[in-house]
């Protein structure tokens, strides 16, 4: 891969941990009545370069909803950083963390069988998670765009709610079955 494409690589990882307390910076300002500066910080947040083309007034209440957005996509971030953690300690790691008995295990009786599922699953779990990832923080700056005035998108607020609320309800559903 080219530096730029690591880059963008980089850039969006960062832009996918860094939502949540952005997100709550944003709702912090608007709180204290600072709207202007929670438009800028969250143009900043999620355009970058192109936070500087973006100009006039945005209305409170979309500052509200792009805050509000914001942090639960900023968790769901979270849950999936932390899923992907999950994943390599159970999948190239797995017989490090998992003494065994590896019968029935997948690609058991053996370790060896069991490790070589383990990690070729965790390949698929990373890859899939970083398609993920690519594509919300893409939604996500693409809402941005619609609700602080950039560019009018008119599909892309109605998006990130119900991927907002899909997050929420999977976490939920995640967390009461663990």
């Amino acid at each position: 891969m080219t530096d730029a494409r690591w880059r963008a690589v980089g850039r969006h990882l960062g832009a996918g941990l860094g939502l949540l307390p952005a997100s709550l910076g944003e709702l912090g300002r608007l709180l204290r009545g600072e709207p202007t500066q929670a438009v800028l910080v969250a143009r900043r947040h999620a355009l970058g370069e192109r936070a500087t083309a973006s100009g006039g007034r945005v209305g409170v209440a979309r500052v509200a909803v792009h805050a509000v957005l914001g942090i639960l996509l900023g968790a769901f971030f979270w849950w999936l950083a932390a899923t992907a953690v999950l994943a390599t300690a159970r999948g190239p790691f797995y017989g490090l963390v998992d003494s065994g008995p590896y019968g029935d295990s997948w690609g058991g009786p053996g370790l060896t069988g069991a490790w070589a599922v383990h990690a070729g699953v965790w390949v698929l779990v990373v890859a899939v998670l970083g398609l993920l990832w690519w594509g919300l923080v893409t939604l996500h700056a693409r809402s941005t765009e619609h609700l602080l005035g950039v560019r009018r998108r008119g599909w892309a607020v109605p998006a990130a709610v119900l991927v907002a609320l899909a997050s929420g309800v999977l976490v939920v559903s995640w967390v009461q079955q663990i």
